[in-house]
């Protein structure tokens, strides 16, 4: 079977990152550090493992990163004990084939999306778990490194089949569309950052950024605090105009007034110093950085009030510099997010995300923009790279 995935060798990496310097589509190339190529069809590994066909994968952001491998060699993120070959797709729609004797919970014609994508204690069936696997924190696994995976073609969202580990899956109910479930994993990260900090009634939040999770962001904030005022900045109109929408009360396109605006938008008092060094004193309540550049989050740091929140959820493997001032001035409140966990009563980002599509509190319609064959994945990638031009939000890719 043919899939994509990610090698991150020094070489081919070297060669990459010299031949982008020229070409910009080099991460649909010959010189990516990730291939689209031949593989063995996975066979389960093991009786805790499950076989799945994939129907189609939404293109993310972070697949995305690894093609055109926007990834610091000295971040955080690029010293975490990885695996030796990333197989791409995690926002999946697919069909449970075969299950191994130790899976109880899903059998054969089981719709399915995958839940834990990157490796944990549950994956690796290590025993006793780390702290945060048994806090259901698994993207904060403890354990990473020290145990390979029983296969090393498993197989990702973008391949025909894969097979997971029987803790991975999320069962799909048939009342719940393919689109809809296409859309549950980056719903059920949006999910985790709103649960980071919940706003109350009343309270003002800023969401910067209205791609995918920005989006779905403003969704849940709306659906579990319809008291809330929500102002969306971005710089497209296309998602701004998606944004009212999904909730947001107030939508402003990010030019070189947005701190005169977003003062008057929370009531603030704005300053000015010499070049051009902006600051409101008051703000927004919360502020969900949901693009997590060095830009967005210096901005996102001023434009909270003094002891507001700021909560990163956009993801950024290649960080810069960051003026932290406001930290430490205002008594800022920082956190970040890493896609979804158990978030309280037993019940993880996507039991909430599901119920909020069940229940009908968030419209997933018109998320999806484009579609593409998965041989066509060059076209998506390249179109992703012109979002703007494109008018898209969510890219798909089918399998034939």
């Amino acid at each position: 079977m043919k899939a994509l995935y990610f090698e991150g060798s020094v070489p081919k990496v070297a060669l990459y990152l010299a031949a982008s310097k020229f070409y910009r589509y080099a991460g649909t190339s010959f010189f990516s550090p990730s291939t689209y190529g031949g593989v063995p069809e996975p066979e389960l590994p093991g009786k805790n493992w499950l076989k799945v066909k994939n129907h189609a994968c939404g293109l993310c952001g972070t697949d995305m990163h690894f093609m055109f491998f926007n990834i610091d060699t000295k971040s955080f993120s690029a010293a975490t004990p990885g695996i030796e070959r990333k197989f791409l797709g995690h926002e999946l729609i697919g069909t449970v084939t075969e299950t191994g004797t130790g899976v109880k919970k899903f059998k054969k014609g089981d719709r399915v999306v995958m839940r834990i994508d990157w490796p944990s204690c549950n994956q690796l069936e290590i025993e006793p778990k780390c702290p945060q696997c048994k806090k259901g924190n698994y993207m904060l696994c403890e354990n990473l490194g020290k145990k390979k995976l029983p296969l090393r073609d498993i197989g990702g969202g973008f391949s025909p089949y894969m097979v997971m580990h029987k803790s991975q899956p999320f069962k799909i109910p048939d009342s719940v569309s393919d689109d809809e479930a296409l859309m549950l994993e980056p719903l059920a990260c949006a999910v985790h950052g709103v649960y980071k900090r919940q706003p109350q009634a009343g309270e003002k939040i800023l969401v910067t950024g209205c791609g995918t999770i920005g989006l779905l962001t403003i969704a849940v904030a709306r659906a579990l605090t319809p008291g809330a005022e929500i102002v969306a900045l971005d710089f497209l109109t296309h998602q701004l105009e998606k944004a009212k929408d999904m909730g947001a009360d107030t939508v402003i396109r990010a030019d070189k007034n947005l701190f005169k605006t977003l003062g008057q938008k929370s009531a603030a008092a704005y300053h000015s110093g010499p070049f051009g060094n902006e600051i409101l004193l008051g703000g927004f309540d919360i502020v969900y950085d949901c693009v997590g550049s060095d830009q967005t989050i210096s901005n996102s740091l001023r434009l909270a009030k003094g002891k507001g929140d700021v909560v990163i959820i956009g993801i950024n493997f290649n960080p810069g510099k960051i003026d932290y001032s406001p930290v430490w001035n205002q008594e800022i409140r920082i956190t970040g997010m890493n896609c979804h966990a158990d978030e309280e009563k037993g019940k993880n980002s996507f039991d909430i995300a599901l119920d909020l599509i069940m229940n009908k509190k968030v419209d997933l319609s018109g998320m999806i923009t484009h579609r593409f064959s998965m041989n066509d994945y060059k076209k998506a990638a390249r179109l992703f790279l012109n979002k703007g031009k494109e008018e898209a939000i969510k890219i798909v890719m089918e399998h034939d």
